[in-house]
């Protein structure tokens, strides 16, 4: 059976929110996020990337209680990434290391394709959280070409910038499909509005999911952009990986055969789960995920009329 592989940051979050409150020590990271967001949904997922020492006391209780391979995972540094996270009225947020070496060891944390190279004959899709390196990105795509494994690029904040356009482009040429949110897309199309982010990204060509916030998600195709209100759950407290967890569903959702409709609800639905906790889901069993297929079958009835 084939299998996902996430890459991206495992890390420890200090979060400053928008409205001034704090939490400190939560489990995170856009790969670690995007993770649980396929491991919701399949048990055939696992993690290519790095890790500290520090990962069997910090970070090994929630992987190995969720029984979440080891396969990819690389032992190279003293500790895990452990960032200060500043978050902005927007949604947007700004990060740190709170480690003496700063983005430098951050920077050592990267993934890079030839740590993909090993497993990827056993990938049906590969999901990424990355910078816009076109010369990393040429070469996940002729691992894409040789094993026929699709490829989410979900797009680091940091390059989300209009300067970062053509570099942008560059590496959608080697990917399936990717995904930005509105403040993202705004900067890189330099765009004022929802609607003009929606038609450079058709323009393109390439499938995006687009996260718009509070508002909910477009499944945006070359011909329609398929939107899906967001989630409500009974708690909603913590909005850090929803980002991450539904890009990565939805991803799972493309690689599965559903349409963009059921791709944009999977991923609002794990979205929802996502935020209702401080942290990832801390538990991921049958039971979720019964729950959240459910939930996914219920609002595809609804919004498709069926």
């Amino acid at each position: 059976m084939k299998n996902y592989a996430v890459t991206g940051s495992i890390m420890l979050n200090n979060i400053k929110y928008a409205d001034g409150s704090t939490k400190e020590g939560l489990l995170g990271g856009g790969g670690l996020y995007a993770l649980s967001g396929i491991r919701l949904w399949t048990d055939q997922c696992h993690f290519v990337g790095d890790i500290g020492e520090d990962f069997e006391t910090l970070v090994a209780p929630w992987w190995d209680g969720n029984h979440i391979p080891r396969t990819g995972l690389n032992l190279c540094h003293r500790h895990c990434v452990y960032n200060q996270v500043n978050y902005e009225p927007d949604g947007r947020f700004f990060e740190h290391s709170i480690y003496p070496e700063g983005s430098a060891h951050n920077m050592y944390m990267v993934t890079h394709p030839e740590q993909i190279e090993p497993v990827a004959g056993d990938l049906k899709g590969l999901s990424m959280v990355a910078s816009a390196n076109p010369v990393e990105f040429r070469k996940i795509g002729r691992m894409r070409e040789k094993y026929g494994f699709k490829v989410m690029f979900e797009i680091n904040t940091g390059n989300c910038k209009a300067g970062f356009l053509d570099d942008i482009l560059e590496c959608l040429q080697h990917v399936d499909i990717y995904s930005v949110n509105l403040p993202e897309a705004k900067d890189i199309f330099s765009q004022e509005t929802e609607e003009g982010c929606i038609a450079a990204m058709q323009k393109i060509g390439k499938p995006c999911f687009f996260r718009v916030g509070i508002k909910g998600s477009y499944m945006v195709m070359p011909d329609k952009a398929w939107f899906v209100p967001i989630v409500r759950g009974e708690h909603d407290i913590d909005p850090t990986g929803c980002g991450n967890s539904s890009t990565a569903a939805a991803f799972f959702a493309m690689c599965e055969g559903e349409d963009p409709l059921m791709c944009a609800i999977i991923g609002n639905v794990t979205s929802c789960l996502n935020a209702q906790q401080f942290g990832p889901m801390p538990v991921m069993d049958a039971a979720l995920r019964q729950k959240a297929r459910q939930m996914a079958e219920d609002l595809y009835r609804q919004y498709s009329g069926q």
